[in-house]
């Protein structure tokens, strides 16, 4: 037999074994149908639609800055990272816009200076990218670097 025909049948067995509490404590889509029938033709058992719960998310996103005037654009929650690039640049809607930063399951920053220089940067969270983002602006020459984009891809 094959395992995965044994391991659904085993799960069957369970669910059917805790009866209904158990199928009350699934979590998933209202999307049920009756999986099991009596002889009279009465469900009992149902089987509810779960999807790929366990499937962890992936999530792109991007910080795009034209540094010529000040304009930026930022994407989040792409499947990868060039969708989230180009929506970013796209967001940003100058010629030279360029990617400050990009971030897979966290956030990005971007600091500016009045007088040009400017810092991107990523980080486990908004604090993080901030202070990094302020820091490679300030290495940039910024005197007055201030923080103009933040935003997480989680």
């Amino acid at each position: 037999m094959n395992l995965r025909w044994l391991l659904f049948l085993n799960l069957i067995f369970l669910i059917y074994a805790a009866g209904e509490s158990a199928l009350a404590q699934v979590n998933c889509s209202d999307t049920s149908f009756c999986s099991v029938y009596d002889r009279d033709g009465r469900c009992v058992m149902y089987y509810k639609n779960c999807g790929p719960a366990t499937r962890p998310t992936q999530s792109y996103g991007a910080i795009a800055y034209s540094a010529s005037s000040g304009a930026y654009g930022y994407s989040e929650k792409y499947a990868n990272r060039a969708q989230a690039e180009s929506r970013a640049k796209q967001e940003c809607g100058k010629n030279d816009c360029e990617i400050a930063a990009w971030y897979f399951n966290s956030c990005g920053a971007l600091a500016a200076d009045d007088d040009g220089p400017w810092g991107g940067a990523q980080g486990a969270d908004e604090q993080g990218a901030r202070q990094t983002a302020l820091a490679r602006c300030e290495k940039e020459g910024g005197r007055n670097c201030k923080v103009i984009a933040t935003q997480c891809s989680q």
